[in-house]
C-alpha cells in the first residue's frame, strides 16, 4: 500500500486541466465583482460568493490538479461539541487543546501519519494559512500540523474552529475549512443535534454534494438507539441519504480523552480509508462530482447579485448626473436672463461708458459713433479692469451656489436610494461643491475672458478704423460683448429691466458700429459656447467625486458581463469533460 505522499522524481498528473483553468477564471471573475453594497438581496449572495472562492482555492484546484494526495476529513460542529476531544482521542495525544473555555480551538490542527505531513507543509492546500509544526501551541488564523502513528498514511483530519463561535473570524475558518474537506466528520451533541445551525451546515453540505458522516457525542447510556433513529429520520426528511452516524456514549475521560470503546468504530472508518485507496478514491471522487456540479446554481446566485448592485449603481449615477446636468442648465439659463447685470456689474460699466452720452451718439452718424467709442474707452483701462473683476465676481457667485445645490441634490437623492448612504461613507464631503472645484473657477473664468478678448481681437483685426479702435480699448470692448452675453432680461424685474435694456443697447450700438449686425451675434453666440464649455467641464470634475466614490465601492458593471463569460466557459469545460469520461 502507498503513503500517497509527494515524490520528487514523480508528479501525478490530470487530465482535468481544462477543469483548472476554468475555476480559476471563474474564481478571479468573482473576485473582481465584490457584493459590497448591503442591499436587499445581496447579504446572502455574498456569502455564497466567499464559500465558493474559498472551495475553489482551498478544495477544488488542488483536488484536481492532485488526485492521488490524502483524503482530508474535517471535523466540523458546534462551540462544545467535542471535536478536539475527538482529535485528541484519535490521535492517543492532547494535540488539540480542549477544555471548558469558550471558544477552545484557537486554530485549526491537523493530525496525519508522517509520512504525509510534506502534502501539508505546502501552500497548495489551504494556500492563505500559515504552517506550525512541533510541540507549540498554535494560536489564530496558523495550521498547526500535528504528526501521528495513529492514523494510517492516505488520511488526514482537522479539527477546525467551532462554526458558531462568538469570534467571526473562526466561523469563517471554520466554513473555510470545510469546503477544503473530501469528508465532513460533523460533530453534534445528544441535546443539540436539532439546533438551527449545525442544520444550515448540513443544508450546505447537501447542496455542495458532500460525502458526509454524523458523529452524535455526549449520549446517555441507553439511549444511542433512540437518538440515531431519530436524528436518521430528520436526515431523510430533509433529503439527506444514506449518512453514517456515530452515537458515542458520554462517559469519563482518560487524560482529556475518551475511552477507545467509544472511539473505536470511527478510527475503525478511518482504518478502513487508509487501507483501501479505491474507497478514498470514491469518496474523493463523489466529493468533486458534488462540488463541481454544485458550481451552476451558486455561481447564478452570485451573478444575479452582481446584476442588481448594477442596477443599483445605475441608479446611484444617473441620480448624480441628473444633479449635475440640471446645474450646468440652470446655470446656461441664469448667463442670458439677465441674472449677471445687478448690482455692481451695471454700475462698473456705466461709469465706465458714460449712458447717456453714449445712447444720443447712437442717434448720430456711425462714424461719430466710432469716434465716441474710442474717446470713450482710451484711457480707461483700469476702469475696464474693474468691470472685467466685477463681472468674474458675480459668475463665480453664480457657478459656485449652483455647484452647492447639484452636489446637495445629488446627495439628497443618494440618501433615498438603496446602497446610496453606505457609498456616501467613501466621501463624506459629498454634499457640497469640492474645494478644488472653487479654486479652479476664477482662473477658467479669466480665460474664457481671455477667450472673449481674443475673438474681439480676431474679428476686428482686418478691418482699419476698427482695428484703430480696438488698439485704444480692446479689454472695453470684450467687455461691451460679455454684457450683450449678459443681457437678455428674463431674470430681472421692476426698473432693473429698463437699466439692463438700456445698457445692453448701447452695449449693442457699439458693437454693431465697429463689427456689423451679424458679426456681433456670432462672437456672441461663440463667446457663450466657450463659456458653457469650460463651466461644463468644471460640473463635470465635480461630479467625478460621486462617480469614483462609486465605483471606489462596487465594480464597474463589466465585471458582471466577465463573471457570466466565467460561468459559460466552466459549464462548457464540465461538459466536454463529462462526454469524455462517458
Amino acid at each position: 500500500m502507498t503513503s500517497g505522499r509527494p515524490d520528487d522524481t514523480e508528479t501525478s498528473t490530470t487530465p482535468l486541466g481544462p477543469v483548472v483553468d476554468a475555476l480559476c477564471l471563474l474564481d478571479e471573475a468573482i473576485e473582481a465583482t465584490p457584493l459590497r453594497l448591503g442591499a436587499s438581496g445581496l447579504d446572502d449572495a455574498r456569502v455564497v460568493a466567499t464559500e465558493l472562492s474559498d472551495q475553489i482555492t482551498d478544495y477544488l484546484v488542488p483536488r484536481l490538479s492532485r488526485l492521488d494526495a490524502p483524503l482530508l476529513a474535517v471535523l466540523g460542529g458546534s462551540t462544545g461539541s467535542g471535536k478536539s476531544t475527538i482529535t485528541n482521542s484519535l490521535a492517543r495525544a492532547n494535540v488539540s487543546p480542549a477544555g471548558v473555555l469558550r471558544p477552545t480551538t484557537r486554530a485549526p490542527v491537523l493530525i496525519c501519519h508522517p509520512d504525509d505531513v510534506a502534502w501539508f507543509t505546502t501552500t497548495d492546500v489551504l494556500g492563505d494559512l500559515p504552517r506550525v509544526t512541533g510541540t507549540g501551541q498554535a494560536i489564530g488564523q496558523v495550521l498547526a500540523i500535528k504528526p501521528t502513528l495513529t492514523i494510517g498514511p492516505g488520511v488526514a483530519l482537522i479539527d477546525a474552529p467551532d462554526i458558531d463561535s462568538v469570534e467571526l473570524a473562526n466561523r469563517d475558518l471554520a466554513s473555510q475549512l470545510l469546503a477544503a474537506a473530501d469528508l465532513w466528520l460533523f460533530v453534534t451533541t445528544a441535546v443539540r443535534y436539532a439546533d438551527a445551525v449545525p442544520w444550515q451546515f448540513l443544508g450546505r453540505a447537501q447542496q455542495r454534494g458532500m460525502e458526509l458522516a454524523i458523529v452524535i457525542n455526549r449520549v446517555p447510556r441507553g439511549a444511542a438507539d433512540d437518538i440515531s433513529t431519530h436524528l436518521a429520520q430528520m436526515l431523510t426528511d430533509r433529503g439527506l441519504h444514506d449518512i453514517s452516524l456515530f452515537p458515542m456514549v458520554e462517559g469519563e475521560l482518560a487524560d482529556g480523552q475518551l475511552p477507545e470503546s467509544e472511539i473505536a468504530e470511527l478510527r475503525e472508518v478511518i482504518t478502513n480509508l487508509t487501507d483501501n485507496a479505491e474507497q478514498r478514491a470514491a469518496i474523493v471522487r463523489s466529493t468533486l462530482d458534488g462540488a463541481l456540479a454544485s458550481i451552476g446554481p451558486r455561481a447564478a446566485t452570485i451573478l444575479a447579485a452582481a446584476k442588481t448592485q448594477d442596477l443599483i449603481g445605475d441608479e446611484l449615477r444617473s441620480a448624480a448626473d441628473r444633479a449635475y446636468r440640471q446645474a450646468n442648465e440652470a446655470i446656461i439659463a441664469d448667463l442670458s436672463s439677465g441674472t449677471m447685470l445687478r448690482s455692481e456689474v451695471l454700475d462698473r460699466w456705466q461709469e465706465l461708458i458714460g449712458t447717456g452720452d453714449l445712447m444720443r451718439a447712437v442717434q448720430s452718424r456711425i462714424s461719430l459713433l466710432r469716434d465716441r467709442i474710442g474717446a470713450a474707452l482710451r484711457g480707461r483701462a483700469a476702469a475696464t479692469g474693474e468691470v472685467q473683476g466685477e463681472i468674474t465676481s458675480a459668475l463665480e457667485r453664480l457657478v459656485l451656489d449652483h455647484a452647492d445645490a447639484a452636489a446637495l441634490a445629488a446627495t439628497t437623492a443618494w440618501r433615498q436610494l438603496p446602497g446610496g448612504p453606505q457609498v456616501m461613507l467613501v466621501d463624506k464631503s459629498l454634499d457640497h461643491r469640492s474645494a478644488d472645484f472653487e479654486r479652479s473657477l476664477v482662473p477658467e473664468v479669466r480665460a474664457w475672458q481671455d477667450d472673449v478678448l481674443e475673438l474681439v481681437r480676431a474679428t476686428g483685426s482686418g478691418k482699419r478704423t476698427t482695428a484703430r479702435v480696438l488698439a485704444a480699448g480692446v479689454n472695453g470692448v470684450g467687455v461691451a460683448l460679455m454684457i450683450v452675453i449678459f443681457a437678455q432680461t428674463g431674470g430681472i424685474t421692476g426698473g432693473e429691466v429698463a437699466v439692463a435694456s438700456g445698457t445692453a443697447g448701447i452695449s449693442q450700438a457699439l458693437l454693431n458700429a465697429l463689427f456689423g449686425e451679424q458679426a456681433v451675434r456670432d462672437l456672441a453666440n461663440e463667446a457663450r459656447r466657450l463659456l458653457a464649455e469650460r463651466l461644463g467641464a468644471l460640473l463635470e470634475v465635480d461630479a467625478n467625486r460621486f462617480r469614483r466614490a462609486l465605483w471606489g465601492t462596487i465594480p464597474p458593471p463589466e465585471a458582471s458581463a466577465q463573471l457570466a463569460t466565467a460561468i459559460e466557459d466552466l459549464a462548457a469545460v464540465l461538459q466536454n469533460d463529462r462526454g469524455g469520461r462517458r
